[in-house]
């Protein structure tokens, strides 16, 4: 495989102009965070079913005034020195936002979940968690998978007006039963078996 250059930004940080200005088909993720570009392995298969089938239970729920995508970058800070801009591995957004467009922006998303590889439990679990909430997505999921807790679970999470962080609100084995915007009830067994 020939090696690959990512070109560099225009001044001491990344912009939102350099980042979009990158190819679609990265052979890793990127991120924008902060004006650094981080960079990322590629998901592993199982990460990547699990977080296939759980978009497809959201979209199957959702009703008409939602969508739900995988994998889409959402901009959370414009900053013009330090902007955020990150692809969740699931979204559920507005649908009056073209999806032809990106990015997404954050007052159009009403949640957000993160699939616990062991690369990422890090970030999953504590960093972008607290950019999200910053950025006012009002839900966040995080999926534990089998490789990286006791046990499957999804832990989800309610952005707190008060003190614009996340409080935990259920911690779901084998159904989820929620109110976001929309009523939904998943069997949790069909999300994670092979």
């Amino acid at each position: 495989m020939p090696a690959m250059t990512l070109p560099l930004p225009s001044g001491d940080t990344w912009t939102r102009a350099d980042y979009e200005a990158l190819p679609e088909d990265l052979p890793v993720r990127v991120s924008l965070i902060h004006g650094e570009l981080v960079v990322g392995p590629r998901p592993r298969p199982i990460h990547q079913r699990i977080a296939r089938r759980l978009a497809t239970s959201l979209e199957e729920a959702a009703t008409d005034a939602w969508q739900v995508d995988t994998d889409v970058d959402v901009l959370l800070d414009e900053d013009e020195t330090e902007p955020v801009e990150i692809a969740p591995d699931i979204v559920v957004y507005s649908a009056e936002h073209d999806p032809y467009e990106r990015p997404i922006h954050a007052e159009s998303v009403t949640l957000v979940a993160e699939v616990v590889s062991p690369s990422t439990k890090r970030k999953d679990r504590r960093m972008q968690p607290a950019l999200y909430a910053a950025a006012g997505i009002r839900h966040y999921w995080r999926v534990e998978t089998d490789q990286t807790a006791p046990a499957f679970a999804i832990y989800t999470y309610e952005l707190d007006d008060a003190t614009g962080l996340y409080i935990a609100t259920g911690v779901h084995h084998d159904r989820i039963s929620a109110t976001l915007p929309f009523s939904l009830d998943i069997d949790l067994k069909a999300v994670r078996g092979r």
